[in-house]
């Protein structure tokens, strides 16, 4: 069984599928041409060649064909996509939004056309109202497709695809010869809002012209409807007054045609010269093969092999200054490189995401120790002077205490989790001074047992019951209830603030929940603050519901995992501040 896995193609070593395949590459084709030249020269005739010829042209323009409706059908796709026409319908206000419609078109391009890269689709470019949008790399005059006569082409194919003559580019430093393949790109309603284009590598055509076994002494070309020459291959000059064979393949993709220029002359002298060098020719090819074979292996696969080693054990958590680095060929040693820079790269992120997560919670737990709002101990300070002028009693005292109790526990206990306990102490100090300003409800709560050592966020209770007699009990003219419940829900805490107040319009309402999901900043400090929290500290599947009925009261519920098991040092009253 170990024996038939190991002959495997799959199993098989890199090494060994050189030798395998690379030998016969070079070694084949040469005693293949050199019978088919000999049998041809001793017994086929001039139409025999036109036919064994015709029909390899026929392949080659196959090929052609073939690549061509590929390139066609991708730019079908990607040109006619409702989700790219939507983008590129709006005109960006902004660079931001240009930024954005970018991303979008990238992330729409990528997939559909595999890597973008200047041996195969150098780029794909939208002009349109919205702007220019390269997706791949760009040339420094734009392709000219600033040219009238190439939008005037495009315009006249209605969106058919329009294939224009290779031309030469300056792309990533270096000269390349690219097609242009463009189309018309309409909106929903079939209105033209544009053209779009993608660069594609000429060097496709030429190895399709290379790889047509056609022999030496021919020149095989690809010809636009005009008999102007897009692209050649010529295995050697044919001159203007030796006898040629000239075949032609229409394409069926395009107006071009595939035309190989047979020199007769040439032809029979390529026989004799093959026939004669054979044997020195096929131990020539042999040794060139092991060679190549050689310096691939040492080039090619010893680095790969180097570069696995790395990549586990980056995956491992190795650090990249341990990395080694080798030699070998230069894209293999560039990729390595690559590789470590980006490892440094995601270790300096992700300590700088520390930081700056940990200066955030910092920055908001400083922010919410601020908040006990002025407006709040304006009132509280008022209402203690009203007490001191009319009732003379000791109510201040209460207050006064009341109103330290909840500077203490703000200033002096820093720690973001406190106990359930000590949250709800503050509380109901916090609910004695309100009551001196709205003297007609009454604060009830209810906690299951088992819940008072839980830990919650500081200061996380207080923004509610304040929402709760501003904007419910304030305006009502009846007893008003605050009621606290908290609870075990699905192994979660789940804590309740209602009242029985004016409620909220549904209008108001629907407000609140856009500003809740942060689809709107809101004008609620406080709600918009304890969501926020909540969702930076435990997950945004956490948060702040509001459930609400006009006239008949509002519940704003809160649910957060049920946490124990954190050591919170608890609030102790204190004296001083």
């Amino acid at each position: 069984m170990w024996i038939f896995e190991a002959c495997k193609w799959r199993n098989w070593k890199l090494q060994s599928k050189l030798i395998i395949i690379y030998i016969p590459l070079i070694v084949l084709p040469s005693v293949v041409g050199l019978t088919v030249l000999t049998n041809s020269y001793n017994q086929t005739s001039q139409a025999i060649i036109s036919h064994y010829s015709k029909t390899i042209i026929n392949l080659t323009r196959d090929k052609i064909d073939t690549q061509i409706s590929d390139y066609n059908d991708i730019s079908l796709n990607l040109f006619t996509k409702p989700e790219i026409s939507q983008l590129l319908v709006d005109i960006p206000e902004n660079q931001f939004e240009r930024l954005h419609i970018q991303k979008q078109l990238e992330q729409y391009i990528r997939p559909a056309i595999g890597e973008i890269d200047i041996n195969n689709i150098i780029s794909c470019v939208f002009v349109t109202k919205s702007g220019r949008f390269v997706i791949g790399n760009d040339n420094a005059n734009y392709y000219n497709d600033y040219e009238q006569s190439f939008i005037d082409n495009i315009e006249k194919g209605k969106g058919a695809p329009i294939w224009f003559k290779p031309r030469e580019f300056r792309v990533d430093g270096r000269e390349v010869q690219a097609f242009r393949l463009a189309r018309v790109i309409k909106d929903n309603n079939f209105r033209p809002i544009g053209i779009a284009y993608l660069v594609i590598n000429s060097h496709w055509l030429q190895n399709t012209l290379a790889s047509a076994q056609v022999g030496s002494g021919v020149q095989l070309a690809v010809r636009d409807s005009r008999d102007q020459v897009i692209v050649k291959k010529e295995m050697h000059p044919v001159k203007s007054s030796e006898d040629t064979l000239d075949i032609v393949a229409q394409s069926e993709q395009s107006n071009w045609s595939v035309v190989a220029s047979f020199s007769l002359v040439e032809l029979y002298r390529t026989v004799h010269r093959m026939s004669s060098f054979a044997t020195g020719l096929i131990a020539l090819c042999t040794g060139i093969g092991l060679v190549a074979t050689y310096i691939f292996v040492i080039d090619l696969v010893i680095p790969i092999k180097h570069l696995r080693k790395n990549m586990y054990q980056g995956i491992k958590g190795v650090r990249p200054h341990l990395m080694k680095k080798f030699k070998g060929a230069k894209e293999i040693g560039e990729l390595n490189d690559l590789f470590i820079s980006v490892l440094y790269e995601i270790y300096n992120l992700v300590e700088e995401v520390k930081r700056n997560e940990k200066k955030k919670r910092k920055a908001e737990l400083k922010l919410l120790q601020n908040q006990l709002s002025p407006h709040f101990l304006y009132n509280t300070l008022n209402s203690i002077r009203w007490m001191a002028l009319i009732r003379k009693q000791d109510h201040i005292r209460e207050m006064v205490d009341a109103l330290t109790h909840l500077l203490t526990y703000s200033l002096r206990n820093t720690d973001e989790l406190v106990l359930l306990k000590d949250e709800l102490s503050v509380m109901q100090e916090y609910v004695k001074i309100q009551k001196v300003r709205y003297q007609n409800f009454q604060f009830i709560f209810h906690i299951e047992d088992d819940l008072e050592n839980v830990k919650i966020l500081k200061f996380l209770l207080q923004p509610l019951i304040e929402n709760a007699l501003i904007h419910g009990l304030s305006s009502i003219d009846r007893p008003g209830e605050i009621k606290l419940c908290i609870k075990k829900s699905n192994n979660q805490l789940l804590i309740q603030v209602s009242d029985n107040g004016i409620g909220i319009p549904d209008e108001r309402l629907l407000s609140l929940q856009e500003m809740l999901a942060g689809k709107n900043g809101g004008n609620h400090i406080g709600l918009r603050s304890v969501q926020e929290r909540i969702q930076m500290y435990y997950g945004s599947q956490y948060g702040l519901q509001i459930l609400s009925k006009e006239g008949m009261g509002t519940t704003m519920e809160i649910i957060m995992p049920l946490i124990r098991d954190v050591e919170v040092e608890t609030y102790e009253e204190s004296d001083d501040c």
